[in-house]
């Protein structure tokens, strides 16, 4: 019988952070499409580009479409036991770089491919060390 040891360290840390990533992209984009509680908040610009709102909802849907997938394989890796505390670290913050570069890419820049680039690269490159980790871990 498997023993499950439920020592969360690093998931509650990155749920939160990533979920007010989510919300501060959520509320950019109700910003750019003139939501009356954004104007509650902020001073309204005159006119918003389809082309800059629809780069700010790209950003805002892609983060949505792999930071679930980096939760499951961390949530599984944690629940597991799995041994190298540090390993889940570096991972977690090279996806974290990834997702951060991606979004403000999209979000705050016309054109960046530095930023694009690397931040993909980087969110790959989390999601297979947690990935690889995840199949590895029976053998």
């Amino acid at each position: 019988m498997l023993s499950i040891n439920m020592s969360l360290k690093l998931l509650p840390i990155f749920l939160g952070f990533f979920s007010i990533f989510y919300i501060l992209l959520a509320m950019r984009i109700g910003y750019m499409r003139g939501s009356p509680v954004m104007k509650l908040f902020f001073k309204m610009d005159n006119e918003i580009t389809e082309e800059k709102l629809n780069r700010n909802i790209r950003a805002h849907g892609n983060f949505s479409e792999y930071v679930p997938l980096f939760f499951i394989l961390l949530l599984t890796l944690e629940i597991l036991n799995y041994n190298s505390f540090a390993y889940l670290l570096s991972a977690s913050v090279i996806f974290t770089y990834g997702r951060l570069a991606h979004a403000i890419c999209f979000a705050f820049y016309d054109y960046n491919p530095f930023l694009r680039v690397s931040g993909m690269l980087a969110t790959y490159i989390g999601l297979v060390m947690l990935a690889i980790q995840c199949i590895l871990y029976f053998f």
